[in-house]
Protein backbone atom coordinates (compact mmCIF):
# COMPACT_ATOMS: atom_id res chain seq x y z
CA UNK A 1 0.00 0.00 0.00
CA UNK A 2 1.20 3.70 -0.59
CA UNK A 3 2.58 5.78 2.01
CA UNK A 4 0.18 8.62 0.70
CA UNK A 5 -3.15 6.30 1.03
CA UNK A 6 -2.14 4.62 4.03
CA UNK A 7 -1.86 8.33 5.67
CA UNK A 8 -5.52 9.12 4.46
CA UNK A 9 -7.17 6.23 5.57
CA UNK A 10 -5.44 6.13 9.00
CA UNK A 11 -6.56 9.87 8.88
CA UNK A 12 -9.88 9.34 8.12
CA UNK A 13 -10.52 6.64 10.79
CA UNK A 14 -8.97 8.99 13.39
CA UNK A 15 -11.55 11.50 12.59
CA UNK A 16 -14.60 9.49 12.36
CA UNK A 17 -12.96 7.59 16.08
CA UNK A 18 -12.78 11.51 17.25
CA UNK A 19 -16.38 12.18 16.30
CA UNK A 20 -17.46 8.62 17.85
CA UNK A 21 -16.01 9.81 21.26
CA UNK A 22 -17.71 13.23 21.16
CA UNK A 23 -21.27 11.12 19.80
CA UNK A 24 -20.82 9.03 22.79
CA UNK A 25 -20.17 11.30 25.38
CA UNK A 26 -22.12 14.66 24.38
CA UNK A 27 -24.44 14.28 21.56
CA UNK A 28 -26.48 10.80 22.37
CA UNK A 29 -27.07 11.89 25.86
CA UNK A 30 -28.14 15.42 24.91
CA UNK A 31 -30.59 14.06 22.22
CA UNK A 32 -31.80 11.37 24.89
CA UNK A 33 -32.67 14.40 26.76
CA UNK A 34 -34.42 15.98 24.10
CA UNK A 35 -36.74 13.05 23.42
CA UNK A 36 -37.51 13.03 26.89
CA UNK A 37 -38.24 16.83 27.02
CA UNK A 38 -40.48 16.39 24.09
CA UNK A 39 -41.94 12.95 24.87
CA UNK A 40 -42.25 12.42 28.77
CA UNK A 41 -43.63 9.35 28.28
CA UNK A 42 -40.17 7.29 26.79
CA UNK A 43 -38.97 8.23 30.31
CA UNK A 44 -38.39 4.15 30.87
CA UNK A 45 -36.15 3.67 27.86
CA UNK A 46 -34.23 6.73 28.01
CA UNK A 47 -31.48 5.12 29.84
CA UNK A 48 -31.03 1.53 28.39
CA UNK A 49 -31.32 4.08 24.99
CA UNK A 50 -27.93 5.95 26.48
CA UNK A 51 -26.43 2.58 27.30
CA UNK A 52 -27.50 0.40 24.44
CA UNK A 53 -25.88 3.52 22.05
CA UNK A 54 -22.88 3.69 23.97
CA UNK A 55 -22.13 -0.07 23.87
CA UNK A 56 -22.85 -0.37 19.98
CA UNK A 57 -20.61 2.83 19.42
CA UNK A 58 -17.87 1.19 21.16
CA UNK A 59 -18.40 -1.71 18.93
CA UNK A 60 -17.73 0.41 15.39
CA UNK A 61 -15.18 1.97 17.58
CA UNK A 62 -13.12 -1.42 18.05
CA UNK A 63 -13.41 -1.65 14.55
CA UNK A 64 -11.89 1.14 13.60
CA UNK A 65 -9.00 0.58 16.36
CA UNK A 66 -8.63 -2.86 13.82
CA UNK A 67 -8.75 -0.86 11.12
CA UNK A 68 -5.76 1.30 11.95
CA UNK A 69 -3.86 -1.61 12.86
CA UNK A 70 -4.53 -3.38 9.49
CA UNK A 71 -3.52 -0.40 7.25
CA UNK A 72 -0.36 -0.47 9.13
CA UNK A 73 0.38 -3.95 8.06
CA UNK A 74 -0.64 -3.61 4.87
CA UNK A 75 1.39 -0.08 4.67
CA UNK A 76 4.47 -2.37 5.69
CA UNK A 77 3.52 -5.29 3.13
CA UNK A 78 3.15 -7.62 6.54
CA UNK A 79 -1.33 -7.98 5.73
CA UNK A 80 -1.39 -11.90 4.81
CA UNK A 81 0.57 -13.00 7.44
CA UNK A 82 -0.97 -12.12 10.94
CA UNK A 83 -4.12 -10.55 9.31
CA UNK A 84 -6.48 -13.28 9.82
CA UNK A 85 -6.48 -12.87 13.76
CA UNK A 86 -7.81 -9.16 13.46
CA UNK A 87 -10.18 -9.84 11.04
CA UNK A 88 -11.61 -12.09 13.57
CA UNK A 89 -11.49 -9.68 15.90
CA UNK A 90 -13.58 -7.65 13.65
CA UNK A 91 -16.15 -10.50 13.31
CA UNK A 92 -16.46 -10.38 17.15
CA UNK A 93 -17.18 -7.02 17.13
CA UNK A 94 -20.08 -7.24 14.94
CA UNK A 95 -21.53 -10.34 16.16
CA UNK A 96 -21.93 -8.19 19.52
CA UNK A 97 -23.32 -5.66 17.65
CA UNK A 98 -25.79 -7.70 15.95
CA UNK A 99 -26.47 -9.44 19.46
CA UNK A 100 -27.06 -5.46 20.82
CA UNK A 101 -29.43 -4.56 17.39
CA UNK A 102 -31.49 -8.19 18.62
CA UNK A 103 -31.33 -7.23 22.12
CA UNK A 104 -32.70 -3.60 21.47
CA UNK A 105 -35.30 -5.10 19.25
CA UNK A 106 -36.98 -7.78 21.13
CA UNK A 107 -36.75 -4.82 24.00
CA UNK A 108 -38.27 -2.38 22.29
CA UNK A 109 -41.32 -4.72 20.81
CA UNK A 110 -41.85 -6.12 25.09
CA UNK A 111 -42.16 -2.73 26.30
CA UNK A 112 -44.23 -1.36 23.63
CA UNK A 113 -42.19 1.41 21.89
CA UNK A 114 -41.59 0.01 18.80
CA UNK A 115 -41.67 2.70 16.36
CA UNK A 116 -41.48 2.65 12.79
CA UNK A 117 -38.37 4.93 12.14
CA UNK A 118 -36.44 3.28 14.92
CA UNK A 119 -37.50 -0.62 13.99
CA UNK A 120 -36.37 0.34 10.72
CA UNK A 121 -32.41 2.21 12.15
CA UNK A 122 -32.15 -1.25 13.94
CA UNK A 123 -32.47 -3.31 11.00
CA UNK A 124 -30.81 -1.67 8.62
CA UNK A 125 -28.24 -1.46 11.07
CA UNK A 126 -28.50 -5.55 11.54
CA UNK A 127 -28.59 -6.07 8.54
CA UNK A 128 -25.32 -4.20 7.42
CA UNK A 129 -23.58 -6.05 9.98
CA UNK A 130 -24.73 -9.29 9.13
CA UNK A 131 -23.86 -8.71 5.57
CA UNK A 132 -20.40 -7.65 6.63
CA UNK A 133 -19.68 -10.99 9.15
CA UNK A 134 -20.81 -13.32 5.75
CA UNK A 135 -18.22 -10.99 3.07
CA UNK A 136 -15.73 -11.03 5.76
CA UNK A 137 -15.89 -15.11 6.43
CA UNK A 138 -15.99 -15.68 2.77
CA UNK A 139 -13.08 -13.26 2.20
CA UNK A 140 -11.17 -15.98 5.00
CA UNK A 141 -12.50 -18.78 3.57
CA UNK A 142 -11.58 -17.99 0.35
CA UNK A 143 -7.79 -17.08 1.73
CA UNK A 144 -7.45 -20.42 3.37
CA UNK A 145 -8.91 -22.05 -0.31
CA UNK A 146 -5.71 -20.21 -1.98
CA UNK A 147 -3.09 -20.63 0.71
CA UNK A 148 -3.79 -24.72 0.28
CA UNK A 149 -4.25 -24.77 -3.33
CA UNK A 150 -1.20 -22.84 -3.81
Amino acid sequence: MRRETSFVLIAVLFVLLTLSVFAQVWVLPTEVGNVIDVFPEVQPVAVPSVVWGVLAIVCWQGIAVIGLRLVALARDHKFEASAKGWIHAIIGCLLVFIVLVVSAFIALIMMGYATPGVMLGLMGGGILAVVAVVSLVAFLGNRRYQYLAG
